[in-house]
C-alpha cells in the first residue's frame, strides 16, 4: 500500500488544534493510511496525562486517524532525542513512508539534521550549566535558535533519527500558525475551573466532564510515600537518579504540602523543570534502568484504536515486531513496566487500563 503517513502526538488533551492538524494532513497530502504514535498515560515533560490513553485514542480515531499505537513509557517520558528515537522506530516498524509534523518555520530539516548529527560528535558540554542551556548552545552551534522556535526541537529530532538510521521515511510539514488551541492553556483552565468551550470538541469536553481527569497533585501523596518509605540507597537505584537528588527530594518533603510546592523546593539552575518532573515520574513508579533497557531490546506495537482502514492496514504488516491488541499471559512480561505504571495511574482514575481492554474500533464489523 502506498501513501502511509504517520505523526507523533500526546493529545493531552485532544483539542481543536489537533483536529485541524489532522484535517490539514488529509487535505494537503491525501494519505491512504494515517497513523499516530501516541504517548500513554505519562507524557514527555513529566506530566500525568489528563485523560487516559484509551479516551485519547478514541478521540483521535473519531477525528480521522486510522490507527493509534502507544509509545511505551520507556520512550514517552524521556528527553527529546530518546522520545524521538522511540517514536520514529515505531513508525518505521509500522511501515510508515512519510512523517508529518508541525513547524513554525520552513527550513531544510534533512540538511539541519545532518549538521546536528555531525556536531554531536564534537560538541563539548559545559557542566557548569544546566542541560537546557547546554542544549540551546548546541543548537546555536549549528545555527538554530530553539528558544524562539521551541516546537522545532522535536521535529529536528525526528528527522535526525530518520537520517541516523537511514530509514526510508520522507518528511513533510504542516505550517503552525499562532493559535488559541493550546493543551497547556486547556489544562490550566481546567485546573482553575474555567471554561474550555471553543478550545475542544463537544466529545472531548464530555470526556473531561464524565471521566476522572487527573493532575500531579492527585498522585503527590503516592510520590511522598515512595520517598518516605525508601532509603537513599534504594532511591539511588531509580532510573536517572543522580548527583544526590535523592537527598534533596527527601529533604524537600518537609516544606511541601502539594506537588507545586515540592517541585519548587527541588528546582535549581542545574536541572530543568521537565527533567525533574520526569525523574519524579520514575520515582513514583520505581522505574529501574534495567526495565527501560528491556523495553529498548524488546520492541512491541501496542494498538490503542483503529478504524476500518487501520484494521485492513494491520493485516498487511510484517510481524517483525510484536503486535499487541490485548493483554494475556504472554504479554504480561513484554508489558511489565507499562502494566505497573498503569496500575499506579488507576489508583486515582479507578479505570482498568490493561486487562480486559481492547482497542477502540470505529466502523469495524
Amino acid at each position: 500500500m502506498t501513501g502511509v503517513y504517520g505523526f507523533v502526538a500526546e493529545f493531552n488533551p485532544f483539542h481543536n488544534g489537533h483536529k485541524l492538524f489532522i484535517e490539514q494532513i488529509k487535505q494537503k497530502y491525501h494519505p491512504d493510511v494515517l497513523i499516530a504514535v501516541m504517548s500513554g498515560n505519562y507524557v514527555q515533560r513529566g506530566d500525568i496525562a489528563i485523560l487516559d490513553k484509551w479516551d485519547r485514542a478514541q478521540l483521535a480515531v473519531d477525528s480521522g486517524v486510522d490507527l493509534v499505537v502507544e509509545l511505551p513509557l520507556a520512550y514517552a517520558v524521556e528527553p527529546a532525542e530518546l522520545f524521538a528515537k522511540g517514536a520514529i522506530s515505531l513508525l518505521h516498524d509500522l511501515g510508515v513512508e512519510t512523517l508529518v509534523f508541525g513547524t513554525e518555520q520552513q527550513v531544510d530539516f534533512i540538511e539541519i539534521a545532518k549538521k546536528i548529527l555531525q556536531a554531536d560528535k564534537t560538541f563539548q558540554q559545559d557542566y557548569r550549566q544546566n542541560s537546557a542551556t547546554n542544549l540551546t548552545d548546541f543548537y546555536h552551534s549549528v545555527g538554530i535558535d530553539i528558544t524562539s522556535l521551541p516546537n522545532q526541537l522535536l521535529g529536528l529530532n525526528y528527522v535526525a533519527q530518520i537520517v541516523k538510521h537511514d530509514y526510508a521515511i520522507d518528511v513533510k510539514t504542516i505550517q503552525r500558525m499562532p493559535s488559541d488551541f493550546s493543551a497547556t492553556r486547556i489544562r490550566n483552565n481546567l485546573a482553575q475551573n474555567k471554561s474550555v468551550d471553543g478550545l475542544v470538541s463537544e466529545q472531548t469536553r464530555s470526556m473531561l466532564e464524565n471521566n476522572r481527569s487527573v493532575t500531579w497533585d492527585d498522585y503527590f501523596m503516592y510520590l511522598k510515600y515512595q520517598l518516605l518509605n525508601s532509603s537513599p540507597e534504594e532511591l539511588r537505584t531509580v532510573y536517572q537518579m543522580v548527583e544526590g537528588l535523592e537527598n534533596k527530594f527527601q529533604k524537600s518533603l518537609n516544606n511541601s504540602d502539594d506537588f507545586t510546592e515540592f517541585i519548587g523546593q527541588v528546582k535549581s539552575k542545574r536541572y530543568t523543570m521537565a527533567r525533574l518532573r520526569r525523574l519524579m515520574i520514575y520515582t513514583l513508579l520505581n522505574v529501574k534502568e534495567s526495565e527501560i533497557n528491556n523495553v529498548y531490546k524488546n520492541p512491541y506495537l501496542r494498538i490503542l484504536g483503529f478504524d476500518r482502514v487501520g484494521q485492513n492496514y494491520m493485516r498487511t504488516l510484517k510481524k517483525k515486531t510484536q503486535l499487541i491488541t490485548r493483554v494475556g499471559k504472554k504479554e504480561t512480561t513484554t508489558l511489565a513496566l507499562e502494566i505497573r505504571a498503569d496500575k499506579i495511574f488507576q489508583l486515582v482514575t479507578k479505570q482498568e487500563q490493561n486487562f480486559g481492554k481492547i482497542p477502540y474500533m470505529r466502523g469495524v464489523n
